[in-house]
């Protein structure tokens, strides 16, 4: 806490006042940083599917693998073991909650395409979002390269063809 003060001044008593404990000062900027760093993907109700998850998928891969994503990402892995509350905010407020933005699309979709519903909306959200990441977010969080441009197109691209190979429902 002395080292908080140090930066934005003021006192223990009014930063206590806002933030009981350290773990609830923690919570906060994780919360802030996620935030901030997710603010940015939306999903485009008005286009097809392919397009949709063509801007999506490269939104949120620029977002996981930008270094506020990185940080992030690091942050609450080393810290989720010593403050499990941690692991459950960060997956509620960020990781589910974009999730979701995907999976209300689907809902939406499946009623636009009754012909070719996505089967289990969330699930299938999760899975397109694991798809996109792939090695690609591992491998930058060990400080391997983080493809840009064309190269992150071309990793998005295959995600959603994989994607939509494997979840449209064919009757």
């Amino acid at each position: 806490m002395d080292d908080v003060i140090a930066i934005i001044g003021g006192s223990k008593r009014t930063l206590y006042r806002y933030f009981p404990s350290k773990d609830e000062l923690f919570f906060a900027v994780v919360t802030g940083v996620a935030d901030r760093t997710m603010e940015g993907l939306k999903v485009k109700h008005n286009r097809d599917l392919r397009q949709t998850l063509m801007t999506f998928g490269e939104g949120y891969l620029r977002t996981v693998i930008s270094p506020d994503g990185l940080s992030l990402f690091r942050a609450v892995s080393s810290e989720a073991p010593h403050l499990p509350k941690l692991g459950e905010r960060f997956l509620q407020d960020s990781t589910n909650r974009v999730s979701q933005l995907l999976a209300d699309y689907f809902e939406e979709q499946n009623q636009r395409q009754p012909a070719e519903p996505i089967g289990n909306p969330k699930l299938a959200a999760g899975q397109f979002l694991a798809l996109v990441r792939g090695q690609i977010h591992f491998a930058a969080l060990l400080g391997g390269p983080i493809p840009s441009g064309r190269d992150l197109v071309i990793v998005v691209s295959q995600a959603v063809e994989t994607f939509l190979h494997g979840a449209v429902s064919r009757k």
